[in-house]
């Protein structure tokens, strides 16, 4: 079992598995919506709807492979058991803080991997056609 640590790791192994099989669902997502714009020959400004998925994908694996969950930290809890089923509450102002504070990284490098990759794949779309 792992322990909390604040702004360090909140979650557990049971947390982590959720958090990266929400963050691949993400992808799946993203991959599916431009997929489809492209394969479709689409308006290629279209592709950036992958963006909110590709957001939702870098969240939950930044947060798997940090051990850290963003919501958790905006709820002052944590759960670091293996099975994700022992929530508790953070007790300490300076510790909800600390979660706080890398929960606000965790979504900037989510948002800001989400907008590179969105930007990636809208110049691909633009600049290369759907082959016939």
């Amino acid at each position: 079992m792992t322990e909390y640590q604040p702004g360090v790791c909140n979650i557990g192994q049971g947390e982590r598995r959720k958090r990266y099989a929400f963050g691949v669902a993400g992808f799946v997502l993203a991959a599916a919506a431009f997929g489809t714009v492209y394969v479709l020959a689409l308006p290629a400004v279209w592709t950036l709807t992958a963006i909110v998925p590709l957001f939702a994908g870098f969240e939950g694996v930044l947060q798997g492979v940090r051990g850290f969950c963003a919501g958790f930290a905006a709820k002052g809890i944590y759960d670091v058991s293996d099975g994700g089923n022992a929530r508790r509450e953070v007790g300490d102002d300076a510790a909800r803080r600390a979660d706080r504070r890398t929960a606000v990284r965790i979504h900037v490098q989510s948002l800001v991997g989400a907008v590179v990759t969105g930007a990636a794949l809208y110049l691909f779309a633009l600049l290369v056609p759907v082959a016939s």
